[in-house]
């Protein structure tokens, strides 16, 4: 759970990461898997520059404490699904996902087209923070199996370090500066997403890139 309001707030450093996970009833949420997402008009519907196909909606999720947007108000998730994979809605550079950065928090629901895939919507909330760099110094000051600690970092997630399954794939970003910075990290465990049983998808912002057009999404199998 996130801390209460008496309770001092944590200094959060690129080491933190945030557990996300389906919001109970009644508790805040930091916004949601699936449905339609807020603010996105049809003419601003991200569409597949392999096929022309509308993408389908993934995620939405607002700015605040537990994710940094680099000063955006929101940042909402895109994939393809319209030729079953042949589009190659993994790679971050094909154009078959897209990550969308709004500057403003816009919660009307506006007319979009009709997508292969509508996921349900399920709304998210999440966890205190988790201090990364604490977790690797375990491992090498106590001898912690590097694997232990990994798993223990498999899961929906904002922040941190990327938990790869199969090889690093961090992108480096296009503005040339270095690799790009893990936003979000996404299982199939709150949502099945369709990216393969037990893949994982991440999520990347180039720290260099003051646009809307800084983010990056790739997914590895599972």
């Amino acid at each position: 759970m996130m801390p209460s309001m008496s309770e001092p707030e944590p200094q959060i450093t690129a080491w933190h990461s945030f557990r996300i996970r389906k919001a109970q009833s009644g508790e805040p949420s930091i916004g949601s898997y699936g449905g339609h997402p807020r603010g996105i008009r049809a003419h601003d519907w991200p569409r597949c520059a392999v096929c022309g196909s509308p993408m389908c909606h993934m995620a939405q999720i607002d700015g605040g404490p537990w994710i940094d947007l680099q000063g955006f108000a929101r940042i909402s998730l895109f994939i393809c699904h319209a030729t079953g994979g042949r589009c190659e809605d993994w790679d971050p550079w094909k154009g078959a996902n897209r990550v969308v950065l709004q500057r403003t928090r816009d919660e009307n629901l506006y007319d979009g087209p009709p997508t292969v895939r509508v996921y349900r919507r399920t709304q998210l909330a999440v966890d205190a923070p988790i201090d990364e760099l604490q977790l690797m110094l375990k491992v090498k000051e106590e001898g912690r199996p590097m694997k232990d600690v990994l798993n223990a970092l498999k899961h929906d997630k904002s922040g941190g370090g990327a938990v790869w399954l199969h090889g690093d794939d961090t992108p480096q970003g296009p503005s040339g500066q270095g690799p790009m910075r893990l936003a979000l990290q996404l299982t199939t465990d709150v949502v099945a997403f369709d990216i393969t049983p037990g893949g994982m998808a991440y999520v990347y912002l180039d720290p260099h890139d003051p646009t809307e057009g800084a983010g990056r999404m790739l997914w590895q199998g599972g």
